[in-house]
């Protein structure tokens, strides 16, 4: 696989914009973006899942769509086109990283996804769940902007209540998928990417791969390739 130096690639998301740029990551709030702090770059390559304004003033752009085959990898949808930009490029950063293994790569951002890759590269489908952030912001009276993910059973007030009952939702969700995967498919390696992966890592029953960026990381393998 060829990289070249000069290239940049975007993740662009519904709540933040992360690049990579010469072996560097950057990451900012969509919120407080400004195209004018990007690097100069030969050519860009960026996987966009929403409004794609923020780089409206960019040129030499590739914006990646899904495809219903890439290297070895197959996608499950009938409609290749319509699975997120996002979790097809994870899938595919993933099969390269673990080639020849079954694969569950967890998703973890505004939106929470699970896709499941068997070892051939046929992907079985998946799941999309709301995200931490959608998920504590679901009532008025109790919304938070935290993001921080406790193992606790009790509260003794209301702020607390909702941050434990909140995590313990999320994170049962998670482990619950994990272990029904593991009983459909032998040796799955588990991979967590997406802006909570770290914070979910500690609270995930067995073991898990962070690969923080892979979306970027996917934009990487495809420009490569193709």
């Amino acid at each position: 696989m060829h990289l070249h130096k000069d290239d940049l690639f975007i993740d662009l998301g519904n709540s933040a914009i992360k690049w990579r740029f010469k072996d560097e990551y950057f990451s900012s709030a969509l919120k407080y973006f400004n195209s004018n702090t990007l690097p100069k770059a030969r050519k860009i390559w960026v996987s966009s899942v929403g409004d794609k304004t923020p780089l409206s003033t960019l040129t030499n752009v590739t914006f990646v769509t899904s495809k219903a085959k890439f290297g070895s990898f197959i996608s499950a949808y009938k409609e290749p086109e319509t699975l997120g930009v996002d979790r097809w490029l994870a899938m595919v950063a993933g099969v390269h990283k673990y080639p020849d293994q079954n694969l569950l790569v967890i998703d973890a951002g505004s939106a929470l996804t699970f896709d499941v890759v068997l070892a051939d590269g046929k992907h079985q489908g998946g799941l999309i769940m709301p995200g931490l952030g959608v998920l504590r912001a679901g009532f008025d009276q109790f919304t938070t902007d935290s993001v921080e993910l406790k193992a606790e059973n009790l509260a003794d007030n209301t702020k607390e209540a909702w941050s434990f009952g909140t995590s313990k939702m999320f994170t049962n969700a998670i482990n619950g998928q994990i272990n029904t995967y593991q009983s459909m498919y032998k040796d799955l390696v588990v991979i967590l990417t997406g802006g909570d992966a770290k914070n979910i890592k500690p609270l995930i029953e067995g073991k898990t791969h962070v690969h923080q960026n892979l979306v970027l990381d996917g934009l990487i393998v495809y420009s490569g390739i193709i």
